[in-house]
């Protein structure tokens, strides 16, 4: 499970005691009064990882950081050699504390496809909603604030997960509240991560395309 401590709008890989990451794509803050309004993403689920340890946890994700400090991040999880999906919120409580709260789970295997949208819905609310093979199997909306950061990560909840193989975030499109032609700007990219970002209306719409993740080992 995603064990996140503080998120800021700057990154959305924060430092954790109990978690480690691998090759990251991430973006944001957004500029002073804007937001992200929508943003989806396509994931061709992996193999298991190989040499992992008893009882590896991993994730993959794309999520967004808020300005309440909540991380909303639907998951493709895989744990002892199986993958399940679900939408998924790290709900900040305190300074140094987290609520999770999570939609329903869905098995699913290597070469399944899974397509993570989130939607700003209501004032403050974001609706997560994740299609398995073009089945809506998992939704969740939460209280979140104004989503500030969006990226994806490679996680995995100790250090026993072993090799993760190669994977791409496919037809990946970011849509902000207004035009932050300087959005662009604020894309970072760690472990030999790649992606792009582009835009034809001035900064509103932003088509990242792929996202590609190399091989990683933890």
């Amino acid at each position: 499970m995603p064990s996140f401590r503080k998120l800021t709008p700057m990154a959305l890989l924060a430092a954790t005691a109990n978690a480690a990451f691998g090759p990251y794509f991430s973006t944001g803050p957004t500029a002073s009064g804007v937001y992200i309004y929508s943003s989806t993403a396509t994931i061709t689920l992996p193999n298991s990882p190989s040499g992992a340890g008893s009882g590896y946890d991993l994730s993959l994700w794309v999520g967004m950081g808020t300005s309440l400090g909540d991380l909303v991040q639907s998951i493709t999880d895989n744990f002892n050699n199986g993958w399940s999906v679900y939408a998924y919120t790290l709900k900040s409580t305190g300074p140094n504390s987290q609520e999770v709260i999570q939609g329903p789970s869905k098995a699913a295997k290597p070469g399944d496809v899974v397509r993570v949208e989130y939607q700003y819905v209501a004032t403050d609310n974001y609706k997560q909603t994740v299609y398995l093979n073009g089945v809506a199997v998992s939704t969740l909306t939460t209280n979140d604030g104004k989503a500030q950061g969006w990226g994806s990560a490679v996680e995995c909840a100790a250090t026993n997960c072993g090799t993760v193989a190669a994977h791409k975030w496919t037809n990946v499109q970011i849509v902000l509240s207004a035009a932050d032609p300087n959005y662009v700007r604020t894309l970072g990219l760690a472990g030999g991560a790649t992606g792009s970002m582009t835009t034809s209306d001035g900064g509103k719409t932003w088509n990242v395309g792929t996202i590609s993740i190399p091989q990683f080992t933890f």
